[in-house]
């Protein structure tokens, strides 16, 4: 984090530009339809959003995961169609298969889950159920995968509106440094983010702020708009922002706005936006409210 810190303070003196990741290599109108490819791969993907099957909470101790009517439970005793347990010490979580899986599936005997460097590396697979396990707020949770989930094929698309160069708006970066924010997400859970800085722009004559965010070493922002009402998500949508340049000039490309993943799927914990950025006007523009299979 510190060594990002520093790059990004070089960045904005000029000494060099780089993009984010939405930026890098589509920038305005320009592999605009290559974007919107690229995130439907990336929500029909294995580590992706439409294939969650569940998400359960673990407290110290130990858990058994077990199979029932085509869904994993997790619960305090082994059942018939037992899988293995979880067990949970500090800040560690390791998963013991039962013996006839281990050996059916040629499992080891214990499999650390968490912590792991890169979410996923550490996954479960048995059969069609896949699992990983995530933290949150101190929690750790079991986010379960159906890699044959009715979703997967029942998947039609995300709806997104043509390219709009009014909504590529022109904007000024000041930097925030050794700041963080509260954030709730959709579970009520309140965890800290970094705040690299806040993006000023005018719209129809009027100035506005929105708080930015690091993620994975990007520019991020969480925002909501008028157009939540009813044609994009209820809670707001995210978008990735290109660095600025050496006069903190940058452009906010709302046609890059895309759905946070519980638009997809009731097992995500997504931030869900601050007050400061919930803007007074709506914003036609990016990804709109996608159809998922019911009760997904």
């Amino acid at each position: 984090m510190k060594a990002f810190r520093i790059v990004f303070c070089l960045l904005l003196l000029g000494f060099f530009q780089q993009e984010s990741f939405a930026q890098l290599t589509h920038t305005g109108e320009e592999g605009f339809k290559e974007w919107q490819k690229e995130r439907e791969e990336e929500v029909l993907n294995e580590d992706g959003w439409l294939n969650l099957a569940g998400l359960e909470w673990l407290s110290d101790g130990e858990f058994y995961l077990n199979e029932k009517e085509e869904k994993l439970a997790l619960e305090t005793s082994a059942e018939s169609n037992n899988l293995g347990y979880f067990s949970v010490g500090g800040d560690s979580v390791w998963f013991m298969p039962s013996p006839n899986i281990q050996k059916k599936h040629g499992l080891a005997a214990k499999a650390l889950q968490y912590p792991e460097e890169n979410y996923g590396e550490l996954a479960v697979e048995i059969g069609k159920w896949k699992w990983s396990v995530i933290e949150r707020g101190g929690l750790f949770g079991v986010r379960v995968r159906n890699l044959e989930h009715p979703a997967l094929d029942a998947f039609e698309g995300i709806p997104v509106l043509e390219y709009n160069p009014e909504w590529n708006i022109s904007a000024k970066f000041l930097p925030r440094f050794n700041q963080s924010i509260p954030i709730t997400n959709v579970l009520g859970q309140v965890n800290e983010w970094n705040v690299m800085g806040v993006i000023q722009f005018s719209y129809q004559g009027k100035e506005y702020e929105l708080i930015t965010l690091e993620e994975e070493g990007k520019l991020w922002v969480i925002f909501s708009d008028e157009s939540n009402v009813e044609a994009t998500y209820p809670s707001g949508r995210y978008l990735y922002v290109g660095y600025p340049d050496s006069k903190g000039n940058l452009n906010l490309d709302f046609n890059y706005a895309y759905n946070p993943p519980c638009a997809f799927t009731a097992f995500a914990t997504c931030p869900i936006p601050p007050p400061e950025n919930r803007l007074d006007f709506s914003i036609l523009a990016g990804e709109m409210l996608p159809e998922v299979v019911e009760g997904h």
